[in-house]
């Protein structure tokens, strides 16, 4: 094990300050790749783990780091009703994938700042103003977690509703490259928007139906419970593995019917590439897994 723990330093650039600092992660190393390499001979599971770039990190010191969803109650920006409301999927909305479309930037990645929030509402308008307008254009999300600040906390927890009000009241975000991410949060910039939006609605509650209907038309903000989403490396997660004490924000950009005849949601992340399925997740769609269709909302164009 210690040879691994030693390749797996070599691999993903990993120094320790000292001696003790050394053992005390090669414990932690232990405990993980041991509870990974023990889910994964398990068998009947739909999802597999890895020991990926965060395996020296406890599930707790990762959760703190890495998200960074915090509900509040919202304010009066938001718009009545639900647009979808009406909307019946075709048969060729049986399966959805945003990407295909254009309408998905890169994966990026939120390092050690829990603005998972800022994330999801940048991707979520990145995505209807590229089905809007016909332009992908990446947006900033450094912008939101500057200047987003009534209700959020910036590296330490927000919310996605925050987040869309922020980007109307301000008529709008820049780009990714006039105001790029640094992973911490700075003095919001005065910035010239090239991306606007009229509102938000939030999908109503617990009802992936809706939330469905809400998909096929646009990319969606979800929060979600991802304490057993760390050392993902593909398949569909299922629910058994998480509960739904809602921590993280993630972007659903599409669903679909794995090869086993396994419902998903196909979620957008960003912990960078090399996380999951090149840097996705693919959820187990219709049990409400993960709390994925508690507190989901997208921006009106």
């Amino acid at each position: 094990m210690k040879a691994r723990h030693e390749k797996w330093m070599a691999e993903h650039g990993r120094t320790y300050n000292d001696k003790a600092e050394k053992a005390r992660r090669f414990q932690v190393f232990m405990a993980n790749a041991a509870f990974v390499d023990r889910s994964n001979a398990a068998g009947g599971k739909k999802y597999r783990l890895a020991v990926n770039k965060f395996a020296d990190m406890t599930n707790d010191e990762f959760m703190a780091m890495y998200t960074g969803f915090k509900p509040v109650p919202t304010g009066a920006k938001k718009m009545p009703g639900f647009k979808y409301e009406n909307v019946t999927l075709l048969e060729d909305q049986q399966a959805v994938d945003w990407r295909q479309n254009g309408a998905v930037t890169g994966i990026k990645n939120q390092g050690q700042c829990g603005c998972c929030w800022a994330f999801s509402a940048v991707a979520a308008v990145e995505g209807i103003n590229q089905i809007r307008t016909g332009q992908l254009v990446s947006l900033s999300e450094q912008q939101v977690l500057d200047c987003s600040t009534n209700g959020n906390s910036g590296c330490n927890g927000g919310f996605m509703d925050n987040a869309f009000q922020y980007i109307i009241g301000n008529g709008g975000l820049t780009t990714e490259d006039a105001y790029p991410y640094t992973a911490m949060q700075g003095m919001c910039q005065s910035v010239q928007p090239v991306v606007s939006i009229s509102g938000y609605q939030d999908v109503p509650s617990d009802d992936e139906g809706a939330l469905a209907a809400a998909v096929a038309n646009q990319p969606v903000s979800v929060a979600i419970d991802a304490h057993n989403f760390q050392f993902y490396t593909g398949g569909v997660m299922t629910g058994d593995s998480c509960g739904t004490n809602l921590n993280h924000a993630m972007t659903a950009i599409g669903y679909g019917t794995a090869e086993d005849g396994s419902p998903y949601w196909l979620l957008k992340n960003q912990w960078g590439q090399s996380w999951g399925e090149g840097g996705y997740l693919r959820l187990e769609r219709g049990t409400g897994a993960c709390g994925v269709a508690k507190q989901a909302s997208y921006p009106v164009a």
